[in-house]
């Protein structure tokens, strides 16, 4: 079983290169926001949310309002760490969990404010310039504003790069990020 664990910044193209190597590997995609989204309906994870602020998260069915979180995680260091705290090793437990006996590819966006688990045989770390990011994340909705507002919560780029073994630079076209994932696994063993 090999673990490669896919992180970089938001709007390079994590989703796109992990699709990639998934499909290159023939193996499966795990994508840690999925996860994340389905530990927010566990009933002690809205208990802990709803704890720390209020009803106001949840909609009239009692489910979490995925707006409201982000909105509320994105405020400031407290309720970032606070969530990072409650979500975090649930995630990572849970994509261990789903590896079971397989290769897998593992698209972790806060792979390294999780820290980086002894279970990821390997990490690449997907980067590209602001302009390009920004545009990318314009497409979602989100203005410049939105970008930095969350950025600001990250590890330092170093940081977050020192964490992975591999950098792919995603801002040419999609060959030549194919062209990138084929060298790395080429020049490690897949």
């Amino acid at each position: 079983m090999t673990v490669t664990a896919v992180t970089g910044e938001i709007g390079s193209g994590k989703s796109t290169v992990s699709a990639v190597l998934a499909r290159l590997m023939e193996c499966r995609l795990v994508d840690a926001d999925k996860v994340a989204a389905e530990i927010w309906t566990r009933p002690d994870v809205k208990e802990a949310a709803v704890s720390r602020w209020g009803n106001g998260i949840l909609d009239a069915d009692g489910n979490i309002i995925k707006a409201e979180i982000s909105r509320r995680i994105f405020a400031d260091d407290d309720s970032y760490r606070f969530c990072d705290s409650l979500i975090h090793p649930l995630v990572m437990d849970e994509i261990h969990g789903l590896a079971g006996d397989s290769d897998i590819v593992a698209e972790i966006p806060l792979l390294p404010e999780a820290g980086r688990p002894s279970w990821a045989d390997r990490a690449v770390y997907v980067m590209a310039g602001f302009s390009v990011r920004a545009e990318r994340c314009r497409a979602r909705g989100w203005d410049d504003d939105e970008l930095l507002r969350r950025e600001k919560f990250l590890l330092p780029e170093s940081e977050r790069i020192a964490v992975c073994d591999y950098v792919i630079r995603n801002e040419g076209s999609l060959a030549d990020l194919e062209g990138q994932a084929v060298k790395f696994l080429q020049e490690n063993d897949r």
